[in-house]
C-alpha cells in the first residue's frame, strides 16, 4: 500500500511539474511595443519629419551619482514604472549624461516600437539644450504614431522657440486635429512665454527709493571643492544685501542643494552672508565704516533641495508659503535673470499666485543665444507642459 502511495505521489508531482513547464512555455513575455491606433485623425502629417540624428557629445555632469539623484526637480517621473527604462531614470537623475545618451540610443535600436524610449530621449535632450536631437526623437514617435499629443505639442513648441514659425503652426494644427483643448493651452502658453522673455529684466534694484519687496530669492551658485564661496556667489550676495538693506522686513530665501560637492550651495552662501553682511554693506557704501548693521539670521530661509533654476522656483515658493508675500525679487547672474524671470512667472501663473516678480542681475556676463531658447524649456517644465504625464490629461 505504501509502495502504491509513493508511486501515486511521484506521478502527481511529475504531472504538476509538466503543467508548470507547459504553462511557462506558452506564456509569452510582455511586449515592449506600444499599441498604435489602426487609423489616425492625422492620416498624413503636413510637415517634414526630422531625420534620426547621431548621439550628441555629452556635457560634463556630476560624478557624485546617487548623491544628487533625489534633488528637486525629480527627472523622468513619467517613466518611473517603465521597467525597460529603470536604469535610464537613475542615470538621468544622477546626471550621468554620456552613459545615459548611449543607453537610450541603444534601446531605440533594440526596441524601436517602445516609443517611451524616444519620449524620454527628448526630455533628456531638452534638459541639456540639444534641441535638434530632441526634435529627432519626437519625430521618431510621430513617424509611427501621427496623433501622439505629447510629440505634436512639444515639437511645435521647440519649432517656435527655434524660430521656425511656419513649421510650428503646421504642428499646432495637427495637434488641434487631435485635441482642441491641448492646442488652445499650448497657443496661450507660448504667448505667455514670449511676453515674459521679452520683458525688461535685471532692473529690480535700479530705483532704491521705492523698493517694497516681501521676499528676496537668491539663486544658488556651486561652492568650491573645499566649501568656499566663488566670486560669482559673492556678487549675488552683494545684490541680496542691497535689497535686504532697503527692504528691512523682507525674508531672504537662498536656494541650492549639494550638487557638485558635498556642500549645499544655500548653506555655504547663508554662512557667508551671516558672517560678512556688515562688510558687504560697507563696501556698497550703504553703511559707513564702523557701523554695526547686519542681516539677522531670523530673516534667512534656505532651500537645500534645488538642483536647477526650476528647482529654485519650487523651493523658494515652498519656503515662503503662508508668509503673505506680494512682491519678490529674484537675484541671479546677469546672464541668468531672463530665464529666472520666465521660470518664476511660469510658477506664479501655473499656481494662480498673486505675487509680482522682479529680478536683479550680478556680474557683467550677458545672456547668450542659447539662454533665450532655454528660457522656454525652463518655463515649460515649471508650468507643467513638458513631461509625458503633463500631456496625459489631454487623452480622450
Amino acid at each position: 500500500m505504501k509502495k502504491v502511495l509513493s508511486i501515486l505521489l511521484v506521478l502527481a508531482m511529475m504531472t504538476t511539474m509538466m503543467v508548470i513547464m507547459v504553462g511557462c512555455k506558452d506564456e509569452e513575455p510582455e511586449s515592449l511595443e506600444e499599441k498604435i491606433p489602426e487609423t489616425f485623425i492625422n492620416e498624413t502629417l503636413e510637415f517634414a519629419l526630422t531625420e534620426p540624428m547621431p548621439v550628441p557629445a555629452a556635457k560634463e555632469g556630476s560624478d557624485r551619482g546617487e548623491a544628487i539623484e533625489n534633488l528637486v526637480t525629480l527627472y523622468a517621473t513619467s517613466f518611473e514604472n517603465d521597467k525597460y527604462l529603470a536604469e535610464d531614470v537613475k542615470l538621468f537623475r544622477q546626471w550621468q549624461w554620456a552613459e545615459l545618451y548611449a543607453s537610450l540610443d541603444r534601446k531605440t535600436k533594440e526596441q524601436p516600437l517602445h516609443l517611451n524610449t524616444f519620449r524620454m530621449q527628448a526630455e533628456v535632450y531638452l534638459t541639456n539644450s540639444k534641441y535638434n536631437e530632441a526634435l529627432a526623437a519626437l519625430d521618431s514617435v510621430l513617424r509611427v504614431h501621427h496623433d501622439d499629443i505629447y510629440s505634436l505639442a512639444l515639437s511645435a513648441y521647440i519649432k517656435h522657440f527655434m524660430g521656425n514659425g511656419d513649421q510650428a503652426q503646421q504642428r499646432l494644427q495637427a495637434l488641434r486635429n487631435v485635441s482642441e483643448e491641448c492646442y488652445q493651452d499650448m497657443v496661450a502658453f507660448i504667448a505667455k512665454v514670449d511676453g515674459w522673455r521679452n520683458e525688461e529684466h535685471g532692473t529690480g534694484l535700479d530705483n532704491t527709493e521705492n523698493l517694497n519687496y516681501d521676499a528676496i530669492a537668491v539663486l544658488g551658485v556651486s561652492p568650491t571643492a573645499n566649501g568656499g564661496l566663488s566670486a560669482s556667489a559673492v556678487l549675488r550676495l552683494k545684490e541680496a544685501v542691497k535689497a535686504a538693506y532697503y527692504c528691512p522686513n523682507a525674508v531672504i530665501v537662498i536656494s541650492g542643494g549639494a550638487i557638485d560637492y558635498d556642500f549645499a550651495e544655500a548653506t555655504v552662501m547663508k554662512d557667508y552672508l551671516l558672517k560678512w553682511s556688515n562688510e558687504l554693506a560697507i563696501s556698497l557704501e550703504l553703511e559707513p565704516e564702523g557701523s554695526t548693521w547686519k542681516i539677522d539670521e531670523s530673516r534667512i530661509l534656505v532651500d537645500l533641495e534645488a538642483r536647477d533654476t526650476v528647482g529654485n522656483a519650487i523651493g523658494v515658493f515652498k519656503a515662503i508659503a503662508g508668509k503673505n508675500c506680494k512682491n519678490m525679487l529674484v537675484v541671479g547672474s546677469t546672464g541668468q535673470v531672463m530665464r529666472a524671470n520666465c521660470i518664476f512667472k511660469a510658477y506664479v501663473d501655473a499656481h494662480d499666485l498673486d505675487i509680482q516678480i522682479s529680478t536683479a542681475g550680478s556680474g557683467n556676463v550677458e545672456a547668450g543665444n542659447n539662454e533665450y531658447k532655454y528660457a522656454y524649456v525652463g518655463a515649460a517644465r515649471t508650468y507643467g507642459l513638458f513631461t509625458l504625464d503633463d500631456f496625459n490629461q489631454y487623452k480622450k
